[in-house]
């Protein structure tokens, strides 16, 4: 959004202050009403918050972008070739603009069973908190809990604990996606681990590391 425009009588050059945060994402797509496949997840509409996230690329530290968001649309285009295409708009709504985020995962990941995956190293600790956001694709069996885990020194003298958990989802519960925070210092180093009696989940994970500018605190 603009901003604001809050220059004091005391002041010889404008002030401007930043207003209402926001966020939106659009996409397009091909017609694909596999199990699993755009169809299925988008044909609802539903009028629930989506949990939206975009990678740049398919390494660790890989830009991404999330939002929470709610489906405005889904609109097809049929071309005369007979290709059905379609766009999809959402529109933040959860309070938190649009969060620049980087991937803790190389793209999207299976894990057979529970694991410790790789660590992103970003060179100092943070003091603000962190958002992650997870997006569940498949659970074949079982329940997996997701865990952002944090460590000093990459799991040397000070082994890597847990720095924000998602909810346990047990198979029939996927796909899902959730966004959470925590609060207070990281560490310099994070990775993605999984726990739980469970086989074969696919998933990704992004996380934020917050700022003190932060309009909303973790």
């Amino acid at each position: 959004m603009p901003p604001l425009v809050m220059t004091a009588i005391n002041k010889s050059a404008v002030e401007r202050f930043q207003g209402l945060a926001d966020g939106q994402m659009a996409f397009d797509s091909w017609f694909d009403d596999a199990a699993g496949a755009e169809h299925v997840a988008l044909k609802g509409l539903v009028t629930t918050d989506r949990i939206l996230l975009w990678a740049l690329g398919g390494v660790i530290g890989s830009t991404a972008a999330g939002l929470v968001a709610k489906q405005m649309n889904y609109d097809f285009n049929r071309g005369a070739d007979g290709a059905l295409a379609l766009s999809v708009e959402t529109l933040g709504a959860s309070g938190v603009a649009l969060e620049w985020m980087e991937m803790l995962t190389a793209g999207k990941i299976t894990h057979a069973s529970a694991t410790n995956g790789t660590s992103q190293d970003n060179t100092a600790s943070t003091a603000n908190g962190i958002a992650a956001i997870l997006e569940l694709v498949s659970l074949a069996t079982g329940t997996v809990t997701v865990v952002v885990q944090e460590s000093s020194d990459n799991g040397g003298a000070d082994p890597f604990a847990a720095k924000a958990t998602f909810t346990a989802v047990a198979a029939a519960g996927a796909p899902t996606a959730e966004r959470i925070t925590a609060t207070g210092t990281v560490e310099r180093y994070l990775r993605v681990a999984t726990t739980g009696t469970f086989t074969t989940a696919e998933f990704a994970v992004a996380i934020r590391r917050g700022t003190a500018q932060d309009r909303i605190a973790y």
